[in-house]
Formats: structure tokens, sequence, C-alpha cells
């Protein structure tokens, strides 16, 4: 075994099972709320043998429950997940042996000095206006001040984002100079090279960047490609190695970050949550930056947190969408009908309301799997408690994009393409959905009146995902996505990639 965040070994069988350790997870979570249908889903979910297969109903149903319940319950549910999961994975030491629960490491293990601060500064100049890459088919190629609100305003008139997104866009692209944005803050991004990042767009910024990604060729071509702008890097380095991995390198990552607050006492942190990885590292990874954002955050209060939010989960909607998402269904094609009556079975994406006026979408694909699902949906429970707790909070939603993790499977490819032929849906580029979350982000840290702002109050946890989401149409379109997935990859053998002209600007 190798050094860092490990899945724990069952003693009968000495093998590791996600599946066991994943609905033990779940129902943390149902038994805070305590509920008898809570505690009834929970038996559910414990007595059910094929899991993979049929775990999406009940992750749905439990993000219902959490709904329904008042927000201190809703919150203690979340912080409750969290605890299990990070107390339940172990940690294994440098001569492969296990030493204990990962968050005992993160006490027993934070050191300092055990990586050195590479700096780099570009030579470049500040971009002052913000710029985005157009999506494909668009006449011009990158988009800044009114032509990039009006693209932002086309996204939202077609549905694949929020209105307040496009407010959100067209507020940093009407800044007269976004390096103000940038300049008292050190930008953290754990998984610095994610295609979904901001690193690109902050680059051009002239932000100070500090980069934590695994030793290697993409975080080479990064630090390569920054010194032509006007970037500050971070990196943490040991000895010849450049790059850290936050799997193995957890304690250390997060007591460097806390360094980097010392050094530069001036600037405030803002950390991102960005490491994307195939399967049950994915939940090891998310484990990974929640024990170092809950380090970091302990020890630096006046940090800000962010995370791109998967819409390819359950949680909650505006009522505007809802209602978006039933007109679309009350008028869908002719052609439509034999699939909703059961061939194909399209079923009607909004869903009922729970008793605190929230509603709840199932945005879960089966084809993901239930390891995704909760990766994804533990970052969101640090978003919710984080919020509670006073620190600037931007978690917002990001589109289904053509990423190299995407189109890596030709099944997945061609259901991206697939599925833009039922409105809203639209499948982005890379770099235009990375850009289009960077502006979103700005406007998060300096809009006051931002949900991302813990000032601003939610009536229940979850809304703090409901604005400026940039759902890609999920949320408004009348069918879940799992339930259109067949059809959308057999439209997408028969398409090649392009952009649904409704969505584009003039």
């Amino acid at each position: 075994m190798t050094r860092g965040i490990a899945w724990p070994v069952d003693a009968k069988s000495g093998k590791a099972s996600s599946t066991k350790i994943g609905k033990s997870v779940w129902c943390e979570v149902l038994n805070v709320l305590g509920t008898d249908e809570a505690k009834e889903l929970a038996s559910a979910i414990n007595a059910e043998r094929g899991w993979r297969a049929n775990y999406t109903s009940y992750i749905v149903k439990l993000v219902e429950l959490q709904a329904a319940a008042s927000p201190e319950v809703c919150l203690a549910s979340c912080k409750a997940g969290l605890d299990k999961l990070n107390s339940t994975m172990t940690w294994v030491s440098g001569d492969g042996i296990v030493t204990g629960a990962a968050t005992d490491a993160m006490s027993s293990q934070l050191q300092k000095g055990t990586f050195n601060t590479t700096e780099q500064k570009g030579t470049g100049s500040a971009e002052k206006d913000f710029t985005i890459q157009a999506p494909s088919g668009h006449s011009k190629s990158v988009l800044s001040k009114a032509d990039l609100a009006a693209q932002g305003e086309a996204w939202a008139n077609y549905g694949c984002i929020e209105p307040s997104a496009a407010r959100a866009i067209a507020g940093i692209a009407n800044s007269k100079d976004c390096t103000d944005l940038v300049r008292d803050k050190i930008f953290v991004l754990l998984g610095a090279t994610s295609a979904l990042g901001p690193f690109k767009a902050l680059s051009r910024l002239g932000a100070t960047i500090a980069c934590v990604a695994r030793p290697g060729k993409k975080l080479n071509k990064l630090v390569e490609e920054a010194k032509s702008t006007a970037a500050t890097l971070l990196i943490p380095t040991k000895g010849d190695v450049v790059g850290a991995d936050l799997l193995s390198d957890t304690p250390e990552i997060a007591e460097w970050v806390i360094s980097l607050s010392k050094k530069y006492p001036g600037k405030q942190l803002v950390v991102g949550c960005y490491i994307y990885l195939d399967g049950e590292r994915h939940v090891r990874a998310s484990v990974g930056m929640d024990l170092a954002v809950d380090a970091i955050l302990k020890a630096c209060p006046n940090t800000a947190i962010t995370q791109l939010v998967s819409p390819a989960t359950a949680h909650a909607i505006s009522d505007e969408a809802k209602a978006d998402s039933l007109a679309r269904y009350a008028n869908t094609p002719l052609w439509h009908a034999p699939f909703r009556a059961g061939f194909g079975s399209f079923a009607k994406n909004a869903r009922e309301a729970m008793s605190t006026g929230v509603s709840v979408t199932d945005g879960l694909s089966n084809m993901q799997g239930p390891n995704y699902a909760l990766a994804k949906t533990s970052q969101q429970w640090r978003a919710f408690v984080a919020k509670a707790e006073g620190f600037v909070t931007s978690a917002n939603h990001a589109p289904a994009a053509r990423t190299e993790s995407m189109v890596a499977y030709t099944t997945i490819a061609a259901a991206l393409e697939g599925m833009q032929s039922f409105e809203p849906l639209v499948a982005y580029d890379p770099q235009t959905a990375s850009d289009m979350m960077a502006a979103i982000l700005l406007s998060d840290l300096s809009n006051e009146l931002s949900a991302a702002n813990p000032k601003n109050k939610d009536a229940h946890p979850f809304n703090l995902l409901i604005e400026n989401a940039c759902h890609g149409g999920m949320w408004r379109c009348a069918y879940t996505t799992d339930s259109i997935g067949k059809w959308s990859f057999l439209y997408g053998k028969m398409t090649s990639r392009y952009t649904p002209e409704g969505s584009l600007s003039k």
C-alpha cells in the first residue's frame, strides 16, 4: 500500500469495499435526520444488494428528506456525513502500514517545512478586461465587455444557465479593471490542472496562484504557459520534485498553504477544490481536499473557499427553473409520446416540493456510479457547513463539458452531443466553461450581495447552490438526464460536435 488516504480494509474479507463505506456514510446522514422515513430509508439502503444499479433513487430520497428538515437539522446531517466519511478513511504511512484514521493523520503529521515554495513571476502584462473563449459556432473567437454580457444573456434565455449567472457574468464583463478583483488574494487551486478550473482566466488577470497538482507533464505545461502571463505562481516543491499529490501529501499540503498566509499576510486565501479522479479515487481525493480545507479554515479564519458543483447530483433548484421544466414537459414534441408512455421511459424532471418549499431535482446519472455521487455530494456538504460557519463560500453549478475525462469514453462523448437534441441542454467546450465559471467566482468574491457571502442568510442551506447556477440546461429540461441517456447516445453517434444555435448570441 502506498502512503496516503486509503479505504479501510474489512477484517474478515481482507478487502476494501467502497459500497459498504458509502452506505455507512449515507446512513449516518439519515440517522441524524432521525425521522421515521429516514430510519426506514437507512434500513432499505443497508438491505439493498444491488447498490451499484439502484443507488440513485435512494440518494434522491435522502436529499429530499434533508430538504424537508429544518436548516439546523439539515446542516447537522451534512456535517455528520462529512465526519463519518473523513474519519472512516484510513491513513497509510510511508512504509505501507495503516496508522489509523485519515483525520488523525492530519493532526499528528502536520509539520512545517516539508514543502518549499518556488515562486515564478510571469513576464507578461495583466489584462484589465475579462475575456472568455467564445463557444463553438460563435462568430467571434473571444468575448469581452458587451459581447460577453450578450452571450451570458443568450445562455440564460436559452435556459442553460440561470438569469442570476448571466447578471454575474455581465457584472464582471463591465468591470473597469478586473485586476483589482485578484490583487489582494492568493488563489490556492487544489487540482490546478483541472480542465474547468480557473487557472488560465486568473493568469490573464495577473493573479497570485498557489498551484497544487501532482508532479508531471500537466503541471509542467501549466507552469511553462504561465511564464508569458502576468501571474505569480507559488508551487510546492520537495528537493527536485515540483508539485504535490493531495492523496499522499495531505497534511503537508495543508501546512504549506497555511504557511502562505503567514508569508503573504496582506492577501486573503481563496482555496478552490477542483480535483477530479476516476472511480474510487475521486472519493479519496474529495476526502483529501476536505481534510486540507478543514485544517486551513481553522488556521486561517479569513479564508474563502470555492468549488464547482456538479448538476449530476440530487440537489435543490429554483422555483423558476422548475416551472420552466414543467412547461417544457407539457409542450414536448409529439414524437416524444411513445417514449413517455413506456418505450424508452423519458422521465419527468420536475418533482414535488418539500414542506419547506425546497424542490429537489434528480440529476444523477447511473453511468457515473455511486462513488461519483458520494464524492460530489460530500463536497456540497462542505459548502453548506462552511457558509454556516461564517466563511465566504463560492459553490456554483458547472455545466457538462467536453473535457478529456469525459470524451475519453466513447459512450459519454456521444451522449454529450446527443443530449443537445433536448432543449435547453448544452455541452460546453472546456475553456469556455472554465472562463465562464471563473467570471462567476470573481463575482461571488467581489459582490457583497452574493449568496457566497455568509452575511446573506439562506432560508435553507440548500439554497446556496441555486444562485448563479450554470447547469447546462439540466434544471429546465423536460426530462431527467438519466432517462434520456440511451436516446442521447444513439443520436450522438449520428451527429458531430455542435452548439445549439439558440444558445449563441448574435
